[in-house]
């Protein structure tokens, strides 16, 4: 089995940063945009939606025969509703139907509709009755397979998925998602669907690169970005020149030239981590355990420890200091596979720990052995796991954990061994977020367990390091990757990101950039500033804090005060050195880095980021955001567009960063980055039903045919998104005679992102931050700047009313 990596050895719990490159809305679920004279059908004087969500036939083809009049698209009445009693409530197949008949027969989709069109849709169990108003609805790329209770996959068989719930009621939400799909297809209405429609010209020319999921926005800057270090490089490898021993320059090179050494790689194969192998296999006890592991991290770096590894976060208890994040044991697969002896994945993530093990240099029956009694504590340790919901509370304090406390918990194992031996002092200070599965996981450690934790360890080994190995080691134990220029280029960014970011900031960012980032990021914490002061539902003492930690914000923009270059020999081939010599020395000197780092305070300024990172952080709990050179360039921000079109990119994304600092989670850290409760108990519980509601208007709201957002999923990212925007909007109102359109045209045209349907579908299903289609549309119909440049009226697509518009900051 290739190019499935199952290595979730290691598991992030604790999120550091939210990161992002582009706020929220109080509205009754599912009414925005609707006709007045629909929506007071199934509204009550309470805001709430009834059992009487469902339209009528008539209301529906209303609704339909409006939005579809718009694109020259008028079909008769009568015609539409034929066989419909107009006063029932319809089915969400009778909702299909009547959207085929109102916008009658759609052309096929071409150029970037058809890209993103929905996959094939099986119709051989639909009635007879609605099979010819479905097809013309596939045909034009507008029904998805889910919407008959199918799969959402490329290949549908006329024996698979063929269940059609006919008598499924349609909703109000139903109706505004079907009828926005119409809007996306013809993007050609700013009213209706600004996103697609200010982007359609850009997706029409667009190609998505080879090897590449998207392009446009981020997705394009990302890879010109890419295009432009790895012609930094080039120059440096190919100019001929000689560069001093640790230099930028020399390192870069001969780092480069030794990922593309494949001769070497692929004659020394395994080798070079046998020596690891070796100290595992002739470990005969834990202590010894713990000296083959101590050997690896002192000379390969954190990825070398397979069963403790650990990562250092600013404490959030008292942001001052550092401690030790452990990482907790993942489920590699669902429980649900876990517990299927017959799952096709569950038997493939057993073949992949066999051939590890077998690589690794254990027996076939070993390996056999070994895998089934790693997928049995898996499959435990899933099952014990703190309850989502309150390992999300951030309020909840997280267990700490000393080298002394560990040995009581796991007597066998001896970690203070382990951790004095890796440069930990006896006084370290650790944590699990989730204590519940990490205790679980410390009752593993029995004599009996032994083998068990070696072969842990070997695979750790494999999966962290075989990216540096042999071409056919790496494509088949790390994801895939090649031993080429990209491959070359990738690892420099990796492990010079420093030497790299210097060079990089020299060549594309200039100073004169910096200074007007720098003025308008104060322009936004003034306004922010105001904002607070203004707020109608939040009281005085709160409004203190608040003001106080906007006060308090780091903004580091561009690159590092000081360049943190790694202090290591890069050898070249002639000199003795090879890629994952390389990659070992760097690794290594990282992990010294850390240890050293938990010695010293928290360094506010310190910069998280590659210089050349096209994305936005905010760090909630060193209370700084972060603005990397990558991202400060068009169509975020360029030196010579005009203000308002600067303002609507980097300006929302300066405002976003700022309100992740007040969204539901950075909320509950005070000024000094610590969490604390620092609102009155009027102002948390007012804060909360904002958040409520901000949930209820995303939730459910389509991105592509059949693909929506969880409002609660998305809240953080969508309360800075809002927030971003309300600000900057305040920053242009104080010009004089604005441009609107421009702001409004930047924003949207930030968030193109042309893709296939599956990876749009991907994207949504993966990430915290809501689609990008809903990223700008839904956030600009909260505004009546919005509202009043583009004449968006009750009916149109973009329309929400006042009372339903999302404000909380």
């Amino acid at each position: 089995m290739k190019n499935r990596n199952y290595n979730g050895l290691i598991k992030l719990t604790a999120a550091v940063l939210t990161a992002s490159i582009a706020l929220t809305a109080c509205a009754a679920p599912g009414t925005e945009g609707i006709n007045s004279s629909i929506a007071a059908d199934i509204i009550t004087s309470e805001g709430q939606e009834t059992a009487s969500d469902s339209p009528t036939a008539g209301q529906a083809a209303d609704y339909l025969m409006q939005a579809a009049g718009k694109y020259g698209r008028a079909s008769e009445r009568s015609d539409v509703l034929a066989g419909f009693q107009e006063e029932e409530a319809v089915t969400w197949i009778q909702l299909l139907v009547l959207a085929g008949r109102a916008f009658g027969e759609l052309p096929a989709p071409e150029g970037a509709a058809k890209l993103m069109a929905s996959p094939s849709v099986n119709l051989s169990s639909v009635p007879e009755w609605a099979k010819a108003e479905l097809q013309n609805l596939a045909n034009g790329g507008i029904l998805a397979p889910s919407d008959l209770g199918q799969a959402e996959q490329t290949e549908i068989s006329a024996e698979q998925n063929t269940s059609v719930d006919t008598e499924k009621p349609a909703t109000m939400k139903d109706l505004e998602n079907l009828t926005s799909r119409f809007h996306a297809r013809f993007g050609t209405s700013l009213n209706d669907d600004f996103y697609h429609t200010v982007n359609k010209e850009l997706f029409d020319r667009l190609e998505i690169p080879e090897g590449e999921m998207f392009a446009g926005g981020a997705s394009t800057v990302t890879a010109n970005t890419n295009r432009q270090l790895h012609e930094l490089i080039l120059e440096l490898t190919e100019s001929g020149n000689e560069y001093p021993t640790g230099s930028s320059e020399q390192k870069i090179r001969d780092l480069y030239l030794s990922v593309l050494d494949t001769e070497l790689r692929n004659r020394e194969g395994i080798k070079p981590l046998e020596k690891y192998f070796s100290a595992v296999d002739n470990a005969r006890d834990y202590s010894e355990l713990n000296a083959a592991i101590a050997l690896a991290v002192n000379e390969l770096g954190n990825s070398g420890n397979g069963l403790f590894p650990m990562i250092a976060v600013a404490d959030t208890e008292d942001s001052s200091r550092y401690i030790m994040q452990l990482l907790t044991m993942p489920a590699n697969l669902s429980l649900e596979d876990y517990n299927n002896e017959d799952s096709e994945v569950l038997k493939e993530y057993r073949e992949s720990i066999i051939r590890q093990l077998t690589v690794a240099g254990d027996s076939l029956q070993e390996a056999e052995r070994l895998a089934n009694a790693i997928i049995q504590m898996e499959r435990e340790l899933a099952g014990q796991t703190i309850d989502p919901e309150e390992l999300g509370d951030l309020q909840r304090k997280p267990k700490r954990y000393t080298p002394e406390c560990l040995d009581a918990l796991m007597p066998q194992a001896r970690p203070s061994e382990l951790l004095t031996a890796i440069g930990l002092s006896p006084d370290v200070v650790m944590q699990a977020f989730d204590e519940k599965q990490f205790e679980a996981f410390a009752g593993w450690f029995t004599p009996e367990n032994l083998e068990l934790f070696k072969a842990y360890q070997k695979m750790a080994l494999l999966t962290g390091f075989s990216g540096y190995l042999s071409e056919e080691l790496a494509f088949e134990f790390y994801y895939g990757q090649a031993a080429d220029s990209d491959a070359a280029n990738s690892a420099v960014q990796m492990f010079l990101s420093e030497e790299l970011g210097e060079l990089y900031v020299e060549r594309y960012f200039s100073s004169e950039s910096k200074a007007g980032i720098e003025e308008m990021a104060g322009m936004m914490i003034d306004v922010f500033k105001d904002r607070i002061r203004r707020l109608d539902w939040m009281e005085v003492n709160t409004k203190q804090e608040a003001l106080k930690k906007l006060d308090n914000i780091t903004i580091l923009i561009g690159y590092p005060d000081e360049w943190q270059k790694t202090d290591v020999t890069i050898k070249s081939r002639l000199d003795g050195g090879s890629y994952f010599d390389n990659a070992a020395a760097v690794s290594a000197w990282q992990w010294k880095q850390m240890v050293e780092r938990l010695k010293k305070p928290v360094d506010s300024r310190r910069f998280p980021l590659a210089a050349y990172t096209v994305n936005a952080a905010a760090n909630r709990n060193t209370n700084t955001i972060i603005f990397p050179a990558g991202i400060l360039q068009a169509p975020f921000y360029d030196p010579n567009a005009s203000f308002e079109e600067n303002l609507g990119a980097i300006g929302t994304t300066i405002a976003h960063e700022i309100t992740h600092m007040f969204d539901d989670g950075g909320a509950q850290y005070d000024a000094a980055g610590n969490i604390r409760n620092w609102w009155s108990e009027h102002d948390n519980t007012y804060f909360k039903e904002l958040c409520r509601k901000a949930e209820a208007y995303y939730d459910g709201y389509e991105a592509l045919p059949g693909i929506s957002v969880s409002g609660a999923e998305t809240l953080s990212e969508n309360i800075a998104d809002i927030g971003g925007v309300a600000c900057s909007l305040e920053v242009l109102s104080k010009m004089e005679n604005p441009d609107y359109d421009a702001f409004f045209r930047s924003y949207a045209g930030q968030w193109a992102r042309l893709g296939s349907y599956d990876g749009l579908a991907e994207m949504a299903s993966s990430d915290f931050h809501a689609p990008n289609r809903l990223r700008c549309n839904r956030v600009l119909a909260n505004f009546q700047e919005f509202m009043d440049t583009y004449h968006v009226k009750p009916g149109d697509g973009m329309y929400v009313a006042p009372e339903e518009r999302i404000k909380i900051w």
